[in-house]
């Protein structure tokens, strides 16, 4: 699953789901504090900004229009966004801890990964996603678990949608495990002590 990140919201040049609209309003916000420091993230916020606007008075300006699925499809996706934000938040942190740790700066992680300071910055900050081959130079680089780079939360459109489709698999008896997104195969049957 690739993940979310600011610029591909930019570069489609539109929001198109509540969920890319909650992502947008998060980033944006993370871009008006990142912005102080780096001004010339200020343009980037200013469209994600405007996209915000044109999405929200296109599907949220008149209240007799919206409806209930709407208003449940807008809380999932708040949930899933604010998620995801603090996943990445927490990837961030451990990141620049590690690299406290061993006496080294973001610069430097940078140099290692073969990116600018500014494109380390946009990975660090979410504005860009960061490759897989980056994560798992990380990942052994800085000796950080792979569970605390990628993020592994199934949003809850795909888990309804394999729900679904085990519902029509169901002369199999297969299921999810009730932690996440696991396939229990059916219970064997027992042999009767009269086999035996």
């Amino acid at each position: 699953m690739k993940e979310t990140d600011i610029l591909s919201i930019i570069r489609k040049g539109e929001i198109t789901s509540e969920l890319d609209l909650e992502r947008a309003v998060l980033a944006e916000r993370s871009l008006r504090m990142l912005s102080e420091e780096q001004p010339e993230l200020k343009p980037m916020r200013k469209e994600l900004r405007a996209l915000i606007i044109q999405y929200e008075s296109a599907h949220w300006s008149d209240e007799s229009l919206v409806t209930e699925a709407q208003v449940a499809e807008s809380d999932a996706a708040e949930i899933q966004a604010a998620t995801e934000f603090k996943f990445f938040r927490r990837r961030r942190a451990l990141i620049l801890e590690k690299l406290k740790s061993l006496g080294l700066k973001q610069n430097d992680l940078g140099i290692l990964l073969a990116h600018s300071k500014s494109y380390t910055s946009e990975l660090l900050n979410g504005i860009r996603a960061f490759s897989a081959n980056d994560l798992l130079l990380i990942h052994k680089l800085l000796d950080i678990d792979m569970e605390d780079l990628f993020f592994t939360e199934i949003p809850a459109a795909t888990l309804n949608r394999i729900q679904g489709s085990l519902q029509k698999m169901a002369e199999r008896n297969i299921k999810l495990d009730k932690n996440g997104l696991k396939l229990v195969p059916p219970a064997k049957k027992r042999l009767s002590e009269s086999t035996l």
